[in-house]
């Protein structure tokens, strides 16, 4: 098995939740917080906030931000400090609640501002009660992010190289070595995340947390059930899940064989692309003799540029075009047009995904968590579970070879061990999510004994945008009552209909 050492190479693959999934979002209502609401502020802060514009690609909102300094080694008070960076999304109440809503991207290795900011419409119906909390995870996003400079495409192994994957490792680990990386793992974030909530005159959070987001939303409850109001947790990591292991790999696969099934059984689809998955395997072998040069529009900024189209880009789209149902319906067509001589489609997703993953997450806060709280939990049989898939082991191979030179970091000792609380907890799946699938969902809603399980149909990963459930999970925070979750309304989800061609699914 091959897997091209892309830009996704240093963080192994095991990229769980994208900044992107925020741009599909649906707009749901219009901003309407006034500029006298934007200057709301508790009256008990010790953080400075001030009047501010955030961004993430073209889209600004106003905020307040401050910054909170914190010691990078939680256990040496007067040594080396990080200043994280910390935004409130006033309310829009002049009374708001005690409490304060926070969001926890995922990755590991995004940021969390820029998730809020994606979320920017959903997030208002919270704010008619409480403030919106948010911080960016030490190593991330603006909080001392731990980015590393990645190669360019005419730069890269057309196949998986160890040794090659242990050289960028290493000269990430030169880049970055005035910083304890030992000190960025979720057992220091969660201590953070609280001493922001106190700084900023909290009495308690209400966390949303999505993929690897719901690992920290659940590790803070954990540490802190007394100042946690209630959790919900979004495509879940539930606890003890090794993402070093065989799980990306089976998973990717069960969501592209789920993929070609609806589409054989779609006769639309079938009747335009015939086997897909043969197609695949074709396309993916003769990408791997031969990739083909390309002079294509850069789909972002539409300048000419020269694009390799090689395994990588077929991968990439499979690994990751799942993730949505509008990407989903998009990849019959795109995999049967390469197979038939037209390679736009796949370089335009492939050079799109490539950048969009390179440019948004902080590769050595991804591999500070990684190599602590998932390689050395391996099982050893792991490569035996992922023989029948198209990502073989590749990925435990990428990722052993990352954390062989990767610091090993702080993890507290009972961070996977199952555990119980009595604070509700919404949980929520996509019927189709190709990473962290309902099963993950319900083994976590087996655990919480407090705790509602929702699997929104045809979707895949991220479901807080998705039809009804923004107004599901505004009548949850009101009281932070399951009970008041009616969830028959996500029933009438449907998956986006497959592309026949490039002006859209048949009539």
């Amino acid at each position: 098995m091959r897997l091209p050492l892309s830009k996704f190479g240093l963080a192994a693959w095991t990229f769980l939740c994208c900044t992107f999934i925020a741009t599909i979002i649906v707009v749901l209502i219009a901003a309407k917080t006034s500029q006298a609401q934007e200057l709301n502020s508790k009256s008990n802060s010790s953080l400075n906030f001030k009047r501010c514009q955030i961004k993430h690609k073209a889209v600004e909102i106003d905020a307040e931000c401050a910054t909170l300094t914190r010691p990078e080694d939680p256990n040496q008070a007067n040594g080396k400090t990080i200043d994280l960076f910390v935004v409130k999304l006033p309310s829009s109440s002049s009374t708001p609640q005690a409490d304060a809503f926070t969001v926890i991207q995922g990755g590991p290795g995004g940021s969390s501002i820029d998730l809020a900011i994606g979320l920017r419409q959903a997030l208002d119906f919270v704010r008619e009660k409480r403030d919106v909390l948010i911080v960016d995870q030490r190593g991330t996003g603006r909080s001392n992010s731990l980015q590393c400079d990645l190669p360019e495409q005419d730069q890269l192994a057309t196949s998986f190289d160890r040794e090659q994957t242990v050289k960028l490792t290493q000269a990430c680990l030169s880049k970055l070595k005035d910083n304890n990386l030992r000190f960025y793992t979720t057992s220091v974030a969660v201590q953070d995340l609280d001493a922001v909530r106190q700084a900023a005159g909290y009495e308690q959070l209400t966390i949303y947390g999505v993929s690897y987001g719901t690992r920290v939303a659940q590790h803070y409850l954990r540490r802190f059930p007394e100042y946690t109001r209630a959790l919900i947790i979004d495509g879940v990591v539930d606890i003890g899940l090794n993402l070093a292991g065989a799980e990306i790999a089976r998973r990717s696969q069960d969501a592209f064989d789920g993929m070609v099934k609806r589409c054989t059984e779609t006769s639309s689809c079938f009747e335009q692309f015939g086997d897909i998955k043969q197609k695949f395997k074709q396309l993916r072998q003769r990408l791997i003799t031969q990739p083909v040069e390309l002079s294509i529009a850069h789909p972002l900024t539409g300048k000419e540029i020269n694009h390799t189209v090689s395994e990588s880009d077929l991968l990439a789209a499979v690994r990751f075009m799942p993730y949505a149902t509008e990407s989903t319906a998009l990849l019959p067509m795109i995999i049967a047009s390469a197979h038939a001589g037209d390679y736009t489609p796949l370089a335009a997703q492939g050079i799109n995904l490539t950048e969009s993953l390179g440019n948004e997450f902080a590769t050595g806060m991804h591999n500070s968590v990684m190599c602590t709280e998932d390689a050395p939990f391996v099982d050893p049989r792991a490569a035996e579970q992922t023989v029948e898939t198209y990502f073989g082991s590749d990925m435990l191979e990428g990722i052993a070879a990352v954390c062989q030179v990767w610091p090993r970091g702080a993890i507290d000792a009972d961070f996977r061990a199952a555990f119980d609380s009595e604070k509700p907890i919404l949980i929520l799946s996509g019927e189709t999510d190709p990473v962290t699938p309902p099963a993950n969902g319900a083994r976590a809603a087996a655990m919480f004994s407090n705790s509602k399980h929702l699997v929104i149909p045809s979707h895949g990963h991220g479901v807080i945008g998705r039809g009804c459930v923004p107004f599901l999970i505004r009548d949850f925070v009101i009281d932070a009552n399951l009970k008041d979750v009616k969830s028959d309304c996500i029933e009438r989800e449907r998956a986006m209909p497959f592309f026949i061609d490039t002006t859209g699914p048949t009539p």
